[in-house]
């Protein structure tokens, strides 16, 4: 890659004709099945996943798909489970377009769910599950549910808020915990249908590409979760561009999933790369830097899915005696940082590097089919990169009033083209869609989401990220939004008004939380109970957004329209010499809120602790 970050002719003529695979067809052969398969799912006939994935199952029936601790599935195993459990929901009369609630940890169960609910035609809502309290009744409300199936482990977190939710008479089952423990005085869901039949479903509608197939929540900007639209023509994108495309994993090949299913890069990335060629799937539970290189090898993985705070992880820890010689060799995912590539496909043998860009309510997408290194990859989707002024918080505009686009080797706002091939699905509620749109950005009357991404135009639709724009900021894999939890922490009874930011620390992914307390005006409080506060917290939040740096002020600047000026407070961060303020860090070792030093400032920027 040349040293301005941009790609020339040569290095795209020879991308072109490598090959992913060693005994397989070079990359440009493959974009033919992706257009021939896009076709028919944005057509007008019925297609649908169910479709896609039964013709995996029918030419590897008999192939492992699933792996989950010391059981595994074929295809023709999975296809009857959720063959099953889609006839055991017509029997309930589950039809086309109802919504069930997904609220459960990492398990197969979550997997079959989807697949079955997906093939007739109705919505899986996937919960976050450290979603809780006010967060967990707005998820539900927007789901609209006909049915919530919990996992017995969070099933409290739902019967604690069952009778605030617009509709508390809603059905409700449960499903026994992962170790078989008993779902106690709740109605269990019989999770394997057996006396239900294994045969496809017999419906009297049809399926189409536009159809609703799953909710995925994000956090944005507006305070609390969003529920991102995934149509049945998403997943199968999915299916073709991370599973026939973009990995290419055969069977005997296995892809390693720690992430949670309720996100889309699990869900659409990691799951699609792992089944669309015939390949299997491992599912974690949770992410651990302990078990990952002795799961690989008991598995034999060839491939894993990640973000970039997972690659942190594993490059920051020490050298591992599996990892010698371990036999991953692909990887997927978004968010490795340009400055640890190179070191970490050289320290694990990585040979190719999957990064994509895209997000769950998107239009478009960027995948990195030619592995380049350091970057998020290409798109065929129409879309700008314009100007941004980071200053002033908006786009540069030209004396007619529309947007400009960058120049190669340039970094801007990335923009997404809406056009009737390239549809916005956008949110549940209408209002939150439409603000995510921006209109008359290069000429009367086009439209474009607006991703709040600055990314660096590199030359023949390729790109890589910059930085992120907005409130929402990401830490530990999760995106947090500052507005949600400004929201719980003003809830407390000793916090009046408060400012949630992200703070870089030097080598790390991600934004660290911190939290501005601000004092009375009338001098009635002189300081906070920050044990009191952090217990608080620690129920009403997910742990990735209770804040680790927690700073007490006096006062802070607003503009005119009464909005808090967190750029100076961004740049401070938590230097105490800086501020001026008193500065606390959420102490990883004693798990409590401690006065942040210079002593202890050095200690962090110097990576001493394991945050």
């Amino acid at each position: 890659m040349a040293d301005n970050n941009t790609i020339s002719t040569l290095q795209f003529i020879r991308a072109l004709l490598r090959k992913p695979n060693k005994n397989g067809p070079p990359v440009i052969s493959n974009l033919k099945k992706v257009f021939k398969i896009l076709k028919e799912i944005y057509g007008k006939q019925p297609y649908c996943y169910n479709d896609y994935f039964l013709r995996t199952v029918n030419q590897f029936p008999d192939k492992p798909v699933l792996y989950f601790e010391d059981t595994v599935w074929t295809y023709r195993e999975l296809q009857d489970w959720t063959n099953r459990l889609a006839n055991q929901f017509i029997e309930m009369g589950l039809k086309k377009g109802d919504v069930v609630v997904v609220y459960m940890h990492n398990r197969p169960e979550v997997i079959a769910l989807n697949l079955a609910l997906s093939k007739i035609g109705c919505i899986s809502s996937l919960l976050n599950y450290t979603q809780k309290n006010t967060a967990l009744i707005h998820s539900i409300n927007l789901s609209k549910p006909k049915l919530v199936i919990t996992g017995a482990e969070v099933v409290n977190n739902y019967v604690s808020i069952k009778n605030d939710i617009e509709n508390p008479a809603v059905n409700h089952l449960t499903i026994p915990e992962i170790n078989g423990t008993s779902t106690g005085e709740h109605k269990a869901f019989d999770m394997q249908a057996s006396s239900a039949s294994p045969a496809e479903p017999q419906l009297d509608y049809k399926i189409y590409g536009k159809d609703i197939c799953m909710y995925v929540f994000t956090s944005g900007t507006t305070g609390l979760p969003k529920a991102a639209v995934i149509s049945q023509a998403r997943l199968v994108g999915g299916y073709v561009a991370f599973g026939m495309v973009l990995m290419q994993l055969t069977p005997g090949e296995k892809i390693y999933i720690p992430l949670p299913f309720y996100h889309a890069t699990a869900m659409n990335v990691g799951w699609n790369a792992g089944i669309a060629l015939g390949g299997a799937v491992i599912l974690k539970q949770k992410f651990s830097v302990k078990d990952f290189w002795p799961d690989v090898a008991k598995y034999k993985a060839t491939a894993f899915c990640y973000v970039g705070e997972l690659c942190n992880y594993l490059l920051s820890a020490p050298v591992h005696p599996l990892e010698k010689n371990n036999t991953i060799t692909k990887m997927v995912g978004n968010g490795l940082r340009s400055s640890i590539w190179m070191e970490f496909k050289k320290r694990f043998g990585i040979e190719k590097v999957g990064e994509f860009y895209g997000s769950s309510e998107g239009n478009l997408i960027f995948m990195n089919n030619y592995n380049f290194d350091k970057t998020m990859g290409a798109t065929t989707h129409k879309h700008a990169i314009v100007k941004y002024d980071l200053e002033e918080e908006k786009p540069v505009l030209d004396e007619n009033g529309f947007m400009v686009e960058v120049k190669k080797g340039e970094a801007g706002l990335l923009l997404a083209e809406i056009t009737a091939s390239q549809p916005f699905d956008g949110y549940t509620e209408k209002d939150k869609s439409e603000s995510a749109i921006l209109r008359d950005v290069l000429k009367k009357g086009d439209a474009y989401f607006n991703t709040n991404d600055l990314v660096r135009k590199m030359g023949f639709n390729h790109a890589s990220f910059v930085d992120r724009l907005g409130d929402t900021f990401r830490w530990k894999s999760e995106n947090v939004s500052t507005t949600e939890v400004e929201g719980v922490i003003c809830g407390h009874e000793e916090v009046d008004e408060c400012i949630v930011y992200g703070v870089q620390i030097p080598n790390m992914v991600g934004r660290a939380g911190m939290v501005n307390l601000i004092l009375p005006a009338d001098g009635s409080k002189k300081e906070f109970d920050l044990v009191s506060l952090y217990e608080y917290m620690k129920k009403e939040l997910a742990g990735y957004s209770i804040p680790i740096f927690i700073r007490v002020s006096k006062s802070v600047a607003t503009t005119e329209t009464m909005k808090h000026q967190k750029g100076g407070l961004k740049k401070e961060g938590y230097d105490c010499e800086a501020t001026g303020d008193p500065i606390y860090f959420l102490d990883p070792e004693s798990k409590s809120y401690i006065p942040c030093t210079k002593e202890i400032r050095d200690k962090i920027n110097a990576g001493a602790y394991q945050l």
